[in-house]
């Protein structure tokens, strides 16, 4: 062993290499609980996308500006903050939102069914007679800094036809 590796003292190993591990924890749990987080899916609100037990994250660093019809986002219930919804946006700030005869629209034209998956075994139409008082919403109109949420099963979810548009403060984040 050469003298110089034989004169570190306690203190220039933890400089050498416990500030660089200590900074590393830090960094990882700050990205982990501040930019990307992973959250355990609790119930079947999304199905066939995500099951009950999936887990996925949450990038909190996103603009609710680029959010695009079809994206899932994670966004406090706006009638119980301390809940959370996992939904996909089908309405924008401005989007006019009619759902008739079980099927949505938006700005006038018919939302593809592509863009909210149902179970394959199952012939769920876009918006079932599970939600009858619900099933039919007539020209609504999103506001300002608001967004229109809808569970992909449909049956069970709960979203925008129960809780009304989502401000843009109770979105979390976007879902990877």
């Amino acid at each position: 062993m050469s003298k110089s590796r034989q004169k570190l003292t306690i203190k220039d190993r933890f400089l050498q290499v416990g500030i660089p591990l200590l900074l590393g924890a830090v960094l990882a749990t700050v990205f982990k609980y501040k930019i990307l987080t992973p959250l355990e899916v609790a119930n079947s609100f999304m199905e066939p996308s995500f099951k009950k037990g999936d887990t996925v994250y949450i990038n909190k660093l996103f603009s609710a500006k680029s959010l695009l019809v079809g994206d899932v986002v994670l966004a406090k219930s706006p009638l119980n903050p301390e809940s959370y919804i996992l939904a996909r946006v089908l309405g924008k700030p401005g989007d006019q939102i009619s759902i008739s005869k079980r099927e949505a629209f938006r700005n006038g034209i018919q939302v593809p069914r592509e863009t909210f998956p149902v179970k394959e075994k199952e012939n769920f139409s876009l918006l079932p007679s599970g939600k009858t008082e619900s099933d039919e919403k007539q020209n609504i109109t999103v506001p300002e800094k608001n967004y229109y949420l809808l569970c992909d099963n449909r049956e069970m979810g709960i979203d925008s036809r129960e809780l009304g548009p989502v401000q843009e403060t109770f979105i979390i984040g976007k879902v990877w």
